[in-house]
């Protein structure tokens, strides 16, 4: 069996995602993984805090003998300018980036069983595929509201030509499932876990005690980090992620920057808090149930503080207003005080088991 998973990440960063998860998952199932690298290319330094990634581009590299990783880099890809005007003048010369596919690796899509394709540049090439190889399966998978993300138009077309084209839109949050018309096939499948990792006897980072973790760097409010690290100066925040930080902090918020993640997950384990501090955005309630870190919190009994819109699902997370200034600071309170040893990990699944509930969900027996 052999799936092809195409998405915004590399196979071997040490920057782990779900899909780095997943495929761990299947090459222990025996399953051989192709992992296409998609959405940059010779444009992207022209994008502010584009994401980089090493060569060697656009030839396949052997990892271990069930996964082989492929960095595709072409003269450009669909990226947004930031303003309609000039997303509408690029969208003719940026619709020809599936053209843009080379020889060796579409030679390589002919045995494969099922494409997993996520949100973003790779829904452009969903329509050449599943006409070339309609005998492979199909499956979209959402990790976040498509308008959240600041997408070219094209990008956002491309999410509405292909839907009718894949076996199962998987979303990983009950609350993107209406999202979708009825017609289509959508499930439910949760983030799952390396649990392995979390259970592992880490020594603690920490140095004092008191300490709130924030990993990533999405709709991140460095207002409210800073608010909560100025009104309680005896916590330490520990802030993870490329933009995750403040223009003048004070002495008691570090921000690290992007690190691996072997290197976080003890900051998880031996924290105290953990922090989601998502901006107001629209549609944005979905984060409740997939945020992977919101998850990895939750295994390891951390109270959580996030906005009342990122809380649903939760009883361990003490919601605040993201402008309210004492609804802010009253969480805080409340999650320095809360019980760990009443939060629930029961229903936190691992990344087997949600690799293979997506396997069964396009008939794929495991």
């Amino acid at each position: 069996m052999k799936v092809t998973l195409m998405a915004a990440h590399m196979a071997d960063s040490a920057r782990k995602v779900n899909f780095h998860f997943w495929v761990e998952a299947m090459n222990a199932l025996g399953i051989d993984v192709d992992f296409v690298t998609v959405g940059f290319s010779d444009a992207t330094k022209f994008k502010k805090s584009s994401r980089q990634f090493n060569p060697p581009y656009n030839q396949w590299v052997q990892l271990n003998p069930h996964l082989r990783k492929y960095l595709w880099k072409p003269l450009f890809h669909p990226f947004s300018l930031g303003h309609p005007v000039l997303n509408k003048m690029t969208s003719k010369i940026l619709s020809y980036y599936p053209s843009l596919m080379p020889h060796n690796l579409k030679e390589t899509f002919a045995d494969t069983d099922l494409f997993i394709i996520e949100n973003g540049a790779g829904l452009l090439l969903t329509t050449q595929l599943k006409k070339q190889y309609p005998n492979a399966k199909f499956l979209y998978s959402v990790c976040d509201r498509i308008e959240t993300l600041g997408y070219h138009p094209l990008v956002l077309q491309a999410e509405k030509d292909s839907l009718p084209l894949f076996d199962v839109i998987r979303v990983p949050s009950i609350a993107m499932q209406g999202d979708y018309d009825a017609k289509y096939n959508v499930q439910f499948i949760p983030h799952g876990l390396d649990k392995t990792i979390f259970d592992k006897d880490n020594a603690t980072p920490y140095t004092r005690n008191n300490n709130v973790i924030s990993v990533g760097d999405m709709l991140f409010d460095a207002d409210t980090v800073l608010l909560l690290a100025t009104t309680f100066p005896k916590w330490t925040f520990h802030l993870f992620g490329k933009k995750a930080k403040l223009d003048n902090p004070p002495s008691n918020v570090i921000a690290y920057g992007e690190r691996p993640f072997d290197f976080i997950v003890p900051f998880i384990q031996h924290a105290d808090i953990g922090l989601a501090p998502y901006r107001n955005a629209v549609n944005a309630d979905y984060l409740s149930q997939s945020s992977l870190k919101m998850n990895q919190y939750s295994y390891c009994k951390l109270p959580i503080l996030a906005p009342n819109f990122a809380a649903a699902g939760r009883n361990h997370v003490c919601g605040y207003e993201p402008e309210d200034k004492q609804s802010r600071i009253s969480a805080m309170e409340k999650a320095t005080m809360f019980d760990r040893d009443t939060i629930n990990t029961a229903e936190i699944i691992d990344a087997m088991q949600s690799t293979t509930l997506m396997l069964n969900s396009v008939g794929i027996k495991t």
